[in-house]
This record gives C-alpha cells, sequence and structure tokens, in this order.
C-alpha cells in the first residue's frame, strides 16, 4: 500500500467537453465568405456602389431590383464605422514631465 492513496485512483475526465469552446466565430462583414448582400433598383446605381466597394476592397453581391426597395444598410454600416479612441502612453516615472516643466515626472505632477 502506497502512502500517496490518490496515486491509485483513475484520472478525472474534463468537466467541459471541448466542442463547447470551439465556437465558430461569424465572418467579417465584406470579406470574401461574408461579402455584403446589397440591392438596388437600377444599373446606374450598381455601378456606383459596386466603385466605392471596389475602392475599399469590400466584397459585395448586388442585385439589381426596380420591384424592391433599396436596401444598402450593410454598406453604410461599414461606412459609418467609427474609430475606436486610443489613451496616449502615460509618462514614466523617470520620463520628463508632460506639463513642460522640465523636471522628471515622478519629482513634479505624479506626487
Amino acid at each position: 500500500m502506497s502512502k500517496y492513496p490518490h496515486k491509485d485512483l483513475p484520472l478525472k475526465k474534463p468537466k467541459f467537453d471541448s466542442a463547447v469552446f470551439e465556437t465558430k466565430k461569424p465572418p467579417r462583414l465584406g470579406s470574401q465568405r461574408g461579402p455584403l448582400k446589397l440591392t438596388v433598383k437600377d444599373e446606374a446605381r450598381r455601378l456606383e456602389i459596386k466603385a466605392i466597394c471596389a475602392d475599399k476592397s469590400w466584397f459585395c453581391e448586388i442585385t439589381v431590383d426596380p420591384e424592391a426597395d433599396e436596401n444598402i444598410k450593410d454598406l453604410t454600416f461599414l461606412q459609418d464605422k467609427q474609430v475606436v479612441a486610443t489613451s496616449t502612453r502615460l509618462a514614466g516615472r523617470n520620463d520628463p514631465c508632460p506639463c513642460g516643466s522640465g523636471k522628471k515626472y515622478k519629482q513634479c505632477c505624479a506626487k
């Protein structure tokens, strides 16, 4: 008999099945796997939108249907995408102070 009784026990099975964590990400809008699906009323508008998509390197599937309403919401979504603001780098302790005093940050504004 061993001093360590847990060594004789069988290994436990993992609680979670590995398939749970392998989620499939949706394709990015405007990519080759997830093109923009747009509907326009005439051929001139189709060429205009095709030029916009080509300029931005977006893939699109444009359907011309004079009977249906124009549907370009995917295109407007991509065009109106807001840029995420990034903060500027904070001064380190030994860097010059950003206030312009000429002192080290730790001796000026860090106090």
